[in-house]
């Protein structure tokens, strides 16, 4: 065997102990890694709100960044989903012989548990929901107290350390390897190359994720919404061939949008999706 192989290997060895090492000692501070449910029926008095508090501030300041499949990490801030399922080091595009599995958001997988297989990492605390393990075993949190720490530098241009290519590489860490990425990276906070939140927004954030990052469930679609979906579905679902070329049409063209409609709140979006089941069914 050459020296380069054994060099290599050796290298693989001390690695994955490092590795073994920190998520032993993230495991004995603050419990296991585990699946949690964060959905509440509502929020205790002068709590923080995703929706009303947070989400606009993800769209502020962001989502620029981190709203289309492609986003650094693949971590998507355009919804909660994306928030819960955190991010991974694999490429969307890349030079590939062969096929790979998407991991296309709300299609490829249904839970958390679905994109842990699929090699996402948490960006929210996923161990013990203790105050301060939401803080310290939260990327978004660590990353956000980076940037409170090392500020946007005051310059014309942007030191030659900050990387903003397309085809940059991607460096996503976990809380647990975080103290190295911070000691390599401390101009790296978010958001990145960006300057940083407010104060108001910085606690906002950190509010609620100290509380656990907690959800509370979608507002009901009002009736006028129903009403006009409806409309549209029927639409859609003409039989006839002329009815049917267009629908195909309007959906090649707009199945990656977001859909608005004017007589509605200026915050609700929906999709055009294709399903064998009829309208009113699951998808």
């Amino acid at each position: 065997m050459k020296k380069t192989t054994v060099y290599f290997i050796l290298v693989l060895i001390i690695l994955a102990g490092c590795s073994a090492y920190r998520t032993a000692k993230f495991n004995k501070k603050y419990g296991p890694v585990q699946t949690v449910d964060r959905t509440v029926s509502s929020y205790k008095p002068g709590a923080v709100s995703f929706y009303d508090d947070v989400q606009p501030i993800l769209e502020r300041r962001c989502d620029v960044c981190h709203g289309c499949y492609d986003a650094p990490c693949q971590l998507k801030l355009t919804c909660y989903e994306g928030l819960e399922r955190g991010g991974t080091t694999k490429l969307v595009y890349d030079a590939r012989l062969r096929p790979v599995q998407p991991t296309r958001l709300f299609i490829d997988a249904n839970s958390v548990e679905a994109w842990r297989q699929m090699g996402f990492h948490p960006v929210l605390n996923e161990r013990d929901q203790t105050p301060q393990a939401n803080l310290e075993d939260s990327v978004v949190n660590l990353l956000l107290q980076l940037k409170k720490e090392n500020p946007q530098p005051e310059t014309e241009l942007l030191p030659a350390s900050f990387d903003i290519s397309l085809d940059r590489k991607q460096i996503c860490a976990t809380a647990e390897d975080f103290s190295e990425y911070k000691k390599k990276y401390p101009l790296w906070g978010m958001p990145y190359a960006l300057p940083g939140l407010t104060d108001k927004e910085h606690k906002t954030i950190v509010e609620w994720l100290r509380q656990g990052g907690l959800i509370t469930p979608r507002p009901e679609m009002s009736a006028k919404a129903k009403q006009i979906i409806n409309q549209w579905e029927e639409f859609f679902n003409g039989s006839s061939l002329k009815q049917q070329l267009v629908s195909r049409y309007i959906y090649e063209h707009l199945f990656i949008a977001r859909i608005h409609f004017d007589t509605l709140p200026d915050r609700e979006f929906y999709r055009l999706v294709r399903s064998r089941t009829g309208p009113g069914e699951p998808v």
